[in-house]
């Protein structure tokens, strides 16, 4: 594995060097058809590799490398990516992990109907702070979104959605399928605002045979909320079903929540909100109510020099009998500074800390983590 990571790092940097100064690494058909490539290399220290109570800290290393193609011609403009992640532990030789991804999206740009769909599929390596381990799974998605045009005020929007989780340790995790609809009326308030009202449904199942059903009743709003505010608002109501072996028939309600706004304070700072409140189901097959609050932001230090901070809490309930009354309170901080050598070449050093405080003392951790970070972009 860190034989891998060498000789990423050493593609990376010839490449850097010899990489022809363009905006794309290869424009073809007038600049329609468009290929980007991209790499990245890290060293770290995670002093809780599982987050759990009794961590165990690795130095890291970790290198990627992504091929990303885009064709704005005719009617439909495609966008695919194919990229591999490969990671390993100085300690912790057994969590060295190589993670491919692949996607591709279609997306109509003309006519009275628009849309897009998209597809994906991904190796994920990486900690589960509800299970305290580190998890391995492939992960499947599809996305379909139509937009179409009542009048010059209104239009309706669907989006239909499936996602699959599949885990190598069975015996450990759950396995989870989700399939979602939402359909939403809009009204065009202004040229910079719209205004929405809708409904949502997902239906999800597990390996262990827990199934749930989600409605979502929201309204929201989208594009220039104030001056210099904008983004996305959303606040509703679901109601989750809920039917498993340890719980039997079960239903939850709660507020939802879906809110990202950006603040443009001046040229030189930009603040970011987020809030976001869901059902989801854990892992370890839990019915959960996580609500997450995060503010960010990003200001320039020197003109090659860029310094990002910022902060979130994230609040969960596991629900239901199979959550036996746990909560859990979430925060973490972060902060990094990005200075850009060259057009294409950039380092990132990036720190955060987290912690999280459980009514089951078995939750409770700390985790510190600090990664160094060369990237080249053509």
């Amino acid at each position: 594995m860190i034989q891998r990571c060498r000789t990423l790092l050493i593609l990376l940097m010839i490449w850097a060097i010899a990489a022809p100064p363009a905006d794309a690494l290869f424009n073809m058909n007038q600049g329609k058809d468009l290929v980007f490539v991209n790499a990245t290399y890290s060293i770290g220290f995670d002093s809780n590799v599982f987050t759990r109570k009794a961590g165990r800290e690795s130095f890291t290393q970790s290198a990627s490398a992504s091929v990303d193609y885009t064709r704005q011609a005719g009617l439909i403009a495609i966008a695919a990516s194919a990229s591999v992640s490969v990671g390993s532990f100085a300690s912790i030789r057994s969590q060295d992990f190589t993670d491919p991804a692949l996607s591709i999206s279609f997306r109509k740009r003309y006519g009275r109907t628009t849309g897009s769909l998209s597809i994906n599929a991904r190796h994920d390596s990486s900690p589960d702070p509800d299970a305290g381990e580190r998890t391995k799974s492939w992960n499947y998605g599809t996305a379909l979104s139509a937009r179409y045009p009542v009048n010059d005020r209104y239009y309706l929007t669907n989006d239909f959605g499936f996602s699959g989780k599949y885990y190598t340790n069975k015996s450990l995790f759950s396995d989870l399928d989700s399939y979602s609809d939402a359909i939403f009326v809009n009204y065009i308030y202004s040229s910079k605002l719209d205004l929405n009202g809708g409904y949502s449904i997902r239906l999800s199942n597990t390996s262990r045979h827990t199934n749930a059903i989600d409605h979502n009743f929201s309204i929201g709003a989208s594009g220039g909320i104030l001056p210099k505010l904008s983004g996305t608002v959303r606040f509703g109501y679901q109601i989750r079903d809920s039917s498993s072996r340890i719980g039997g028939n079960e239903t939850f309600k709660s507020f939802s929540a879906g809110t990202s706004l950006k603040w443009l304070y001046s040229r030189k700072l930009s603040i970011r909100g987020d809030i976001n409140d869901d059902f989801s189901t854990s892992s370890t097959d839990i019915s959960t109510d996580r609500l997450s609050i995060g503010l960010h932001t990003s200001t320039p230090l020197t003109k090659k020099l860029i310094g990002n901070f910022g902060v979130t809490y994230s609040s969960t309930d596991f629900l239901g009998i199979a959550g036996d009354g746990r909560h859990d309170d979430m925060w973490m901080f972060d902060a990094s500074v990005g200075l850009a050598l060259t057009t294409h070449i950039r380092t990132n050093l990036s720190y955060a800390y987290m912690i999280n405080m459980s009514n089951r003392s078995a939750y409770d951790f700390e985790r510190q983590t600090l990664t160094l970070t060369i990237a080249a972009s053509y």
